[in-house]
């Protein structure tokens, strides 16, 4: 049945992404997908993973997730006469098993675009340019579109290359990334996407909007459509610096950016209750201490080692750090190459990385405690994920296919195996997947 749903979706987008002939003779050429009338454009992109946990985790077996992710991008310039004028609304189909919750039990997600399935709005925005001074935009925005994005990671399949564990742990709902997005404001000052500037957001606090302690954000904001404006405000800040693109399509040179957040919403404490006793001592009156805001930083570098007319080969390194006494996860650090071009192809890419996240002292302190109060668990440490892949261009621009394999140490940061025997941690699990991804 999951199968046949994928299946659907990816027929659904065939069909609305083929544009007829003959308009798309007449109509301009769009960035990307097609014209459906001047100042209108309509792009579709189907991607289809396959996973097989070939051991440890949650458990072994396979799981396959679909999802189809439409932008229709509008000029307001050509449309309507209102120069610097942009819009964009974006639709999302999701279908299938997450592979994460299912096989690996991870803190890193094995697949960029698992989520519940649904069909949800996304992204959905109009944006003010005042060409090289900058740009104003608002409406309901995703965060991880524009910040701490990493132009080498673009292939590789693991959540956490994207919107980083370290923010997705912390953030309440998960916070403004995939696949939830939030009303909020972004100001760009300079140009931080292709030379230097700076980028300023403010978002909803929880995206997931007003949901139950037991309720999944993604559940209760199902379709995209609650505009949370509830859980406080979330403060995002980021400066960009770089060498400037030897050509359009070829990436910078190098990158640095260097950013910022902050959250004036409650978050519980790790270890201690709010009468001052450990959360784990059956004395405590189990009611957690509550922080009246949170924050972080975090630092992006990127740069190109070496190119020539056809091949380059990219690096890139990203850390995370947070207070460990109200975030579980307090340190990240990822690392990867990206070999643009290998073997005489130009259009395809093989890629390897690293993410390494680490509980912060007070959630590995409450691990201790449950040992001290007689409960009998593992102490949590830190999350390793490794993954090589290899995007092959069958049609560049179009279709890729892409094998891949990850492989997970101390999954959940050594947490406990509650299938097997809750005193002994997750095991280490190997997992083979192939993603397949067609663009119209």
């Amino acid at each position: 049945m999951r199968r046949r749903g994928i299946a659907a979706l990816a027929m659904i987008a065939l069909t609305c992404a083929q544009p007829p002939a003959t308009r798309a003779q007449e109509q301009p050429e769009c960035a990307e997908g097609f014209a459906l009338t001047p100042g209108l454009c309509l792009s579709t992109e189907v991607t289809v993973d396959g996973f097989a946990n070939l051991r440890g985790g949650v458990r072994t077996g396979v799981a396959g997730i679909g999802q189809v992710w439409s932008d229709l991008d509008v000029d307001l310039g050509t449309l309507a006469g209102l120069e610097g004028w942009t819009g964009r609304a974006s639709l999302i189909g999701i279908l299938g098993r997450q592979p994460t919750p299912t096989l690996t039990g991870g803190l890193a997600p094995s697949s960029n675009i698992e989520a519940v399935s649904t069909v949800r709005l996304f992204e959905f925005w109009l944006d003010r340019s005042f060409g090289p001074h900058g740009s104003l935009r608002f409406g309901q925005l995703s965060a991880d579109m524009e910040f701490a994005t990493i132009e080498s990671a673009r292939t590789l399949v693991s959540g956490t290359f994207g919107w980083p564990v370290a923010l997705g742990s912390t953030l309440p709902g998960g916070g403004p990334g995939y696949p939830l997005a939030t009303p909020g404001v972004r100001v760009a000052l300079g140009d931080p996407k292709d030379e230097t500037g700076v980028r300023l957001a403010i978002y909803s606090g929880n995206p997931g909007g007003r949901h139950g302690i037991d309720t999944n954000p993604q559940d209760h904001n199902r379709y995209g459509v609650t505009f949370s404006t509830s859980g406080g405000i979330f403060y995002l800040g980021e400066a960009v610096t770089g060498a400037a693109r030897p050509s359009e399509t070829a990436p910078r040179p190098w990158v640095l950016k260097l950013g910022g957040w902050y959250h004036n919403g409650g978050f519980d404490s790790q270890r201690y209750a709010s009468d001052g006793r450990p959360l784990a001592d059956p004395a405590s009156n189990g009611v957690p201490r509550r922080y009246g805001n949170n924050y972080g930083g975090y630092l992006v570098g990127e740069a190109v080692l070496w190119r020539d007319e056809s091949e380059s080969v990219l690096a890139f390194t990203r850390a995370f750090a947070q207070p460990g006494d109200r975030n579980e996860v307090a340190l990240q650090i990822d690392g990867g190459v990206a070999w643009n071009g290998p073997f005489g192809r130009s259009s395809d890419t093989a890629a390897l990385a690293v993410s390494w996240a680490r509980v912060g002292k007070a959630g590995r302190g409450y691990d201790r405690d449950l040992l001290t109060f007689g409960t009998a668990t593992p102490v949590r440490s830190h999350e390793t994920l490794l993954e090589v892949n290899y995007d092959f261009a069958v049609e560049p621009d179009r279709l890729y296919v892409r094998p891949l394999m990850q492989v997970l140490f101390n999954p959940a940061a050594g947490a406990a195996d509650e299938r097997r025997s809750a005193t002994t941690s997750l095991p280490d699990a190997v997992l083979v997947g192939l993603r397949a991804v067609a663009r119209f």
